[in-house]
């Protein structure tokens, strides 16, 4: 600062006691010129500096303090305090608010590709679109946007910018996997009556499920009835005489049964292996496994398995033998509510690409729908994906509410008098739903919109025929039982299961989705993965398969696929976007006129995977 002077240097270090003489006061004076400081904040940096770096004030140090401190100090502070110029960046968003003079000033630069653009640009301007600065009512040339039913522009928030990398694909309609017979069948058709309801009524979730209320002893007591049941299960089907006690030592071979877990915190490997028994055979026991004489196995840490080994010392199971795990039945099928072909049409989110909020791969599977008019549609979230980078950061116009009522409220405008039955579930990672807990309770649009005014009676004629549905849930659609979740359950058991061996003639993907039919649960694995707030009692009661369903609907980040498993057709459709790309939905249909006759449904069923 020009008014700095030596004097006021000195009484400065005056009051730390600091002497000061007349070469080091010019030194100083210099450095509060030149860093546009004043006496006190000169020497309270000298201060902070000195004590830091336990230095003396010399001239040496000054210049030290000088080059190591104030440069790094305060001339990124100086940089922060100068006012930004007004520059204006001209691309093909901003050209259009430029005038006449600037058009032909950048003209005089321009290729002949860009002159022609800018011609057509100036065209275009009038004096009511140069003045107009409310963009969020306009659309592209500066023209009033139109709204049209699903279009991409309806459901995306004012601002975004369409995704540049899903409107150029090429491979649109493209079909990535066959399943079953496709022989002389299309897709479109006319849509037959479908009833859709709870497979139980003593397992649905609402809304006014209460959470966040269980108790530790009813968590443990939940957990022990899961490993006594399944015990039980498989006692029966394998014909065991009786289960001994997991730590009990024996010079013979003994049964076993009891659910698998890890001995530290960490990932499950082969020398980690525990056997926790249930209160009622074991005391609640547990027992570390050898599975070095077993040729195959797979195991993740929540299964419940039976297994035949010797414990000599009450220490270790030397295990010679794992009994195989069984599914349950399949519900009995009678086709009096339909016949023919039922064609399901399933979709899972994220919705938009992850660079942008643009919702044009929920439009182009909503003008799928309206020109193929299947069925059934069963939509799985996450619709206002938490994960996302502007939903993330929330630098949105709308509330994460408005968001998903005004997706809901275009998929009910575009499905309207269609007839095709929509199923709606919700997914864990949806920022606007109030239960971030698994098992979780389906989807609600208020009466009342954020404001307190309420919704009209035509808004909510939109949603009316909307079916939304909890996750995980089992549902029987003219008799044919669906069951279906929309948590990665395949992903979470990937990152936790080891396997040796071959089990079976399937695949890792079928092990893995076989593991959710045999273990009778659409969750099996425990303790969760950190991302799954997991409520043990809603889980006793609304978590577990009823029934063995004809169709099981698993979406993953994994690869999509359909296979038989068991004779359950088992699903994962992929997810509508991956990254900044489209990606696949699934296309599903079920003979009914072959589902009594058939020992296996999945031989009734026949589909396809397909990019969006």
């Amino acid at each position: 600062m020009a008014g700095v002077t030596c004097e006021e240097i000195s009484d400065a270090f005056d009051i730390f006691g600091e002497d000061v003489d007349n070469d080091q006061l010019s030194k100083l004076r210099e450095l509060c010129l030149s860093y546009d400081i004043d006496a006190n904040g000169l020497v309270n940096n000298w201060m902070a500096f000195s004590s830091t770096r336990k230095v003396d004030l010399t001239i040496e140090n000054i210049l030290i303090f000088d080059r190591e401190w104030l440069q790094k100090k305060l001339s990124g502070l100086h940089k922060k305090n100068q006012k930004p110029k007004n520059n204006v960046s001209l691309n093909n968003g901003t050209v259009d608010s430029i005038s006449d003079d600037q058009i032909e000033i950048i003209g005089t630069y321009a290729t002949p590709e860009q002159k022609k653009h800018l011609l057509q640009v100036k065209r275009q301007l009038t004096p009511e679109d140069v003045t107009n600065s409310n963009k969020r009512f306009v659309g592209l040339n500066r023209s009033p946007t139109v709204t049209a039913a699903y279009s991409p522009k309806v459901m995306t928030p004012a601002g975004s910018t369409p995704s540049s990398k899903f409107s150029s694909r090429s491979n649109s309609g493209d079909v990535v996997q066959t399943f079953g017979s496709m022989n002389d069948f299309s897709w479109q058709g006319e849509v037959q009556m479908v009833k859709i309801t709870p497979f139980s009524s003593e397992v649905t979730l609402d809304s006014n499920t209460k959470y966040m209320f269980q108790k530790m002893h009813e968590k443990a007591s939940v957990l022990n009835d899961i490993i006594q049941d399944m015990s039980t299960l498989l006692q029966n089907a394998h014909g065991i005489e009786e289960l001994s006690h997991v730590a009990l030592p024996s010079q013979e071979s003994v049964t076993v049964a009891g659910r698998i877990c890890c001995d530290s915190i960490g990932r499950l490997n082969n020398q980690s292996v525990l056997l926790e028994g249930s209160h009622e055979t074991s005391s609640g026991k547990c027992i570390s496994l050898d599975l070095s004489e077993v040729t195959n196995y797979s195991l993740f840490p929540g299964q419940i398995l039976t297994c035949e080994g010797v414990n000599n010392t009450g220490k270790k199971l030397v295990v010679q033998k794992i009994y195989p795990t069984v599914p349950l039945p399949f519900s009995e099928f009678t086709n009096k509510h339909c016949s023919g072909k039922l064609r399901i049409y399933i979709a899972v989110g994220p919705y938009t690409p992850s660079d942008v909020l643009d919702y044009s791969p929920l439009s182009e599977l909503m003008k799928k729908i309206v020109q193929d008019k299947p069925d059934l549609c069963i939509l799985m979230g996450p619709f206002v994906d938490i994960k996302h980078v502007l939903i993330n950061s929330g630098e949105l116009l709308d509330t994460f509410q408005e968001l998903f009522i005004k997706q809901m409220e275009e998929i009910g405008r575009a499905t309207q008098g269609l007839g095709t039955k929509i199923v709606i579930v919700p997914s864990c990672r949806d920022a606007h739903h109030f239960f971030s807990v698994y098992p979780q309770p389906g989807f609600s649009i208020p009466e009342y919109n954020a404001n307190g005014s309420k919704r009209s009676h035509a808004e909510l004629e939109l949603t009316k025929h909307l079916n939304f549905v909890s996750d995980p849930c089992t549902l029987s659609v003219n008799n044919i039982v669906i069951g279906l979740t929309s948590t990665d359950i395949l992903m979470h058991l990937t990152k936790s299961e080891i396997s040796l061996g071959q089990i079976g003639k399937m695949d890792r993907i079928g092990r893995l989705t076989q593991h959710v039919l045999h273990q009778h649960s659409y969750y099996p694995l425990y303790p969760p993965l950190e991302d799954v707030n997991l409520d043990y009692e809603l889980y006793d009661a609304h978590g577990k398969l009823p029934i063995t369903p004809h169709l099981l609907i698993l979406p993953s980040d994994l690869k999509a696929f359909i296979k038989n498993i068991d004779g359950c057709c088992c699903v994962n459709p992929g997810r509508l976007t991956t990254g900044t790309v489209g990606g696949t939905f699934a296309q599903i249909c079920i003979n009914t006129d072959m589902l009594p006759d058939k020992i296996q449904p999945a031989e009734a069923c026949s589909g396809q995977i397909v990019r969006v």
